[in-house]
């Protein structure tokens, strides 16, 4: 039977409940703990994604190098705790990086540099159905900052592992982490935002297989997902919300890519992603006209009252949509996802079938979608060209992601031509996708009436000639090589 070892984190504030909850109901046994955290007074070990710990002990202190970020291309599930690459005893807590790092291709000669540590307990139990709980709670402290930190580890025979950490995550603020306790500790020393697992689109190690790949894939966009999360419930820019929006979008491609490969959990799994989307596009959306056209036209009519009302009902409504999003990812919901993202990132099914190969029959799949239309799109009905922007946005996600399985020039050239295409085609859609939002705001009257047609307008004027940008993009992207073909 697999066994896996799933590290999630819990808030400091909930560490009582996890041992009380009804699928452990265990009493743990505990013990202090202390270990802190070096990295080399020259950045090498914070740059190459590593860390050594110290834990202190009775008789010898152990160092251990453990990997605290991953490796260019190097494969990272979501909930996997850090790995230790080399072990060594000490005569004192100060750490000898020459005894580690030599055979990392750090060389020698490195001299440490204290980052931050960790002071509190290790608590351990075991639920009726299997798996040992650990959980990690305390301080972790630097010279000029200190935060609360707990960590789970569940341990055991995979599925149970994954069923007992989503009966947990249903009841306790129990979920899959974006980062490395190693990384907060330089992140605290520093002063700095701890650095995310992943972000931005997935990378395919060559000579994959298609499962490999499906793993990869799922677990880049999940940890990315993840760390861009916290920004879009803050709602203070746009741009978490932007970001989340496009992982999750980029998570569903790939789970109909790999549909075959994701099964039945794959189907949970983009269902939930699609209630979540449900909540990312409001919040976007308003974002996108109140800092857009909205924006331009309040700065063309900077005292008309008029104009002054519809902006403030705007930013209204776009409170209520991050409201309704901030109550989606503080859901049980959107923990479980995650973990259900995380499981199937862990054990995908193997098909025989290299990536390459798959990658083909997919793209070439996608393609024929975008061009079933017909080489004229000029005729088109504007709802029709839509469907077109979006079976060309799935294309795009596809081509992101295996990409730089084949050729890098053609590769670039085509998701170019096709991100123009997309773009062009995007304009069409601004003006009722703008009319939908001022319909929710416009006030009764001669006033609303005319903020709206003006706002209306505005983006109509902007939007002219949306259509021959989008034709020309067209018929450049027909004659773009297909990247992947031989």
């Amino acid at each position: 039977m697999a066994e896996a070892r799933l590290e999630l984190v819990l808030s400091p504030g909930s560490t009582r409940g996890l041992f009380r909850h009804a699928a452990i109901s265990a009493r743990p046994r505990g013990r202090a703990v202390s270990f802190s955290f070096h990295g080399s007074a020259d950045g090498a070990l914070g740059n190459a994604g590593l860390a050594v710990v110290v834990e202190s002990r009775r008789r010898r202190p152990v160092q251990r190098l453990v990997r605290s970020m991953p490796q260019d291309g190097g494969p990272w599930l979501p909930g996997a705790p850090m790995p230790e690459l080399a072990e060594a005893q000490l005569e004192t807590d100060t750490p000898d990086l020459d005894a580690l790092t030599g055979a990392h291709g750090l060389g020698t000669g490195l001299v440490p540099q204290g980052l931050a540590a960790f002071s509190g307990r290790l608590s351990r139990g075991d639920a009726p159905n299997g798996p040992s709980v650990s959980l990690l709670a305390g301080t972790l402290r630097a010279i000029s900052a200190e935060r609360e930190v707990a960590r789970v580890t569940l341990e055991g025979e995979r599925l149970e592992v994954f069923r007992l950490a989503a009966a947990l995550a249903a009841d306790l603020p129990l979920s899959v982490p974006f980062t490395t306790l190693g990384e907060e500790a330089r992140a605290l020393a520093q002063g700095t935002t701890p650095r995310p697992l992943r972000l931005g689109a997935p990378s395919i190690p060559s000579h994959s297989t298609a499962g490999a790949a499906f793993s990869a894939i799922v677990s880049h966009l999940a940890l990315a997902m993840l760390a861009n999360a916290p920004a879009a419930h803050a709602g203070e820019t746009p741009e978490g919300t932007h970001q989340t929006r496009v992982a999750l979008r980029r998570l569903r491609s790939a789970l109909s890519l790999f549909k075959e490969i994701a099964g039945d959990k794959g189907g949970a799994a983009a269902a939930g992603l699609m209630a979540l989307a449900n909540r990312l596009g409001p919040a976007r959306d308003w974002d996108v006209l109140i800092g857009g056209r909205l924006a331009e036209v309040a700065a063309a009519f900077p005292d008309d009252p008029r104009i002054a009302a519809l902006a403030a009902g705007a930013r209204q409504k776009r409170e209520e949509a991050y409201g309704r999003l901030r109550t989606a990812l503080d859901a049980p919901g959107f923990r479980i996802l995650a973990l259900s993202l995380a499981s199937l990132a862990a054990s995908p099914p193997e098909t025989g079938q290299t990536a390459e190969a798959f990658a083909a029959r997919g793209l070439g799949k996608r393609l024929k979608r975008v061009l079933r239309h017909g080489e004229d799109i000029r005729p088109l009905p504007v709802e029709e060209l839509h469907r077109i922007r979006i079976e060309a946005k799935r294309l795009r996600y596809a081509g992101e992601m295996f990409g730089p399985l084949f050729g890098r020039r053609k590769t670039r050239r085509f998701l170019s031509a096709l991100a123009a295409l997309q773009d062009g085609l995007g304009h069409l859609n601004d003006i009722a996708v703008a009319t939908g939002l001022l319909a929710q705001i416009t006030a009764e009257g001669e006033a609303g009436a005319f903020a709206a047609g003006v706002v209306e307008g505005w983006i109509a004027a902007k939007a002219d000639g949306a259509r021959e940008t989008a034709f020309a993009a067209w018929e450049k992207f027909l004659a773009r090589e297909i990247f992947w073909d031989g």
